[in-house]
């Protein structure tokens, strides 16, 4: 398994790059996107497969997009939310980490305010 600090290392060292919502190879070639169904969400989050070095990871594109963003990994537990709630709105301005329980009182429309 791919740690999420060695596909931020690849993201540093150019193996990939980010543009427009879109993930590239080095050699400019668009990695091609598939939809992660889950149980709480109704459209899924776009994921990419990632291979390297004869290593390979699937990750979510709005977690590469924040990482591309903050030149940092998402923390260990942490999910990205997408604010307008459109999955495949991967636009950086549209993502925010966040702790489950509070990503869960975002969906859920809870009266409890949310600290961010």
């Amino acid at each position: 398994m791919v740690s999420k600090q060695t596909i931020l290392e690849w993201l540093q060292d150019g193996v990939f790059t980010i543009e427009d919502g879109e993930v590239y190879s080095s050699l400019g070639r668009k990695l091609v996107q598939r939809i992660n169904n889950r149980k709480r969400s109704e459209h899924g989050d776009p994921r990419v497969d990632l291979c390297y070095s004869g290593k390979r990871a699937s990750i979510n594109v709005s977690h590469l997009i924040w990482m591309w963003h903050t030149d940092s990994v998402l923390p260990d537990g942490f999910e990205v939310h997408h604010r307008d709630e459109d999955p495949t709105n991967n636009n950086w301005d549209n993502l925010i980490a966040v702790h489950p329980l509070d990503h869960n009182k975002l969906h859920a429309n809870a009266e409890e305010e949310v600290p961010f």
